[in-house]
């Protein structure tokens, strides 16, 4: 049967990166006028002016302002935002889009239903009803589509789906078949493959409703 597939939430993330504040050099080894040379030397060991280790972003465990240090998730653009968690879903507007066409649309799965083998016999005693009998058949259709996809309320004024297929009989695999002229029906009248899986297919597949006409 068809499936929906949950459609991908994207995202994006922001880089922000802080530069470290180097020394003033106020304390530079380079002052020839004092007469002890230890006192301002900068005898390896001294931190206070030793870039290697507080001012150096580069160094080893400092991770708050190098975004490539292993570990650092806030500022790092390898976190992927962009995975699906879920099946895509239908993000067409059904009414607006083929509201209009729903009429035309329940007159063709009649007529070609109705001329089918696998359906005829099911159809036979309407069309032996004569044309309009056939014909408010086919709009009774419409106004339940149209009411089962939320495009009207209260349209539909038939009988419930058991009351309607009591006593028929109908196997899952007539009704498979049934759905199978339904898509090509919507194919044929240039419905996009998605909207027919993600927007027209739930509800005819949802088991609730398929037992409101397979096997009574």
């Amino acid at each position: 049967m068809i499936r929906s597939t949950l459609i991908a939430s994207m995202g994006a993330l922001s880089l922000f990166l802080t530069a470290c504040g180097g020394d003033d050099g106020s304390d530079d080894g380079a002052d020839t006028a004092d007469t002890n040379p230890t006192t301002d030397d900068p005898t390896p060991g001294t931190t206070t002016d030793d870039p290697s280790t507080t001012d150096d972003p580069t160094t080893p465990g400092t991770t708050t302002d190098d975004p490539t240090t292993p570990g650092t998730t806030t500022d790092d653009p390898t976190t992927d935002p962009d995975t699906s968690t879920g099946e895509a879903v239908c993000v067409t507007d059904v009414c607006a889009t083929y509201g209009a066409a729903v009429p035309l649309v329940a007159g063709e799965i009649v007529d070609l239903a109705a001329a089918d083998p696998l359906f005829m016999d099911d159809f036979a005693p309407l069309v032996a009803q004569g044309p309009k009998a056939v014909d408010a058949f086919k709009l009774s259709l419409a106004n339940f589509i149209s009411d089962a996809y939320g495009c009207t309320e209260g349209a539909y004024t038939g009988p419930t789906m058991e009351a309607a297929h009591a006593g028929l009989g109908i196997t899952q695999d007539e009704y498979d078949a049934f759905i199978g002229l339904i898509v090509g029906v919507l194919t044929d009248n240039g419905v996009p493959e998605d909207d027919i899986n993600l927007c027209f297919a739930p509800p005819l597949v949802d088991p609730a409703f398929v037992a409101t006409i397979v096997g009574l």
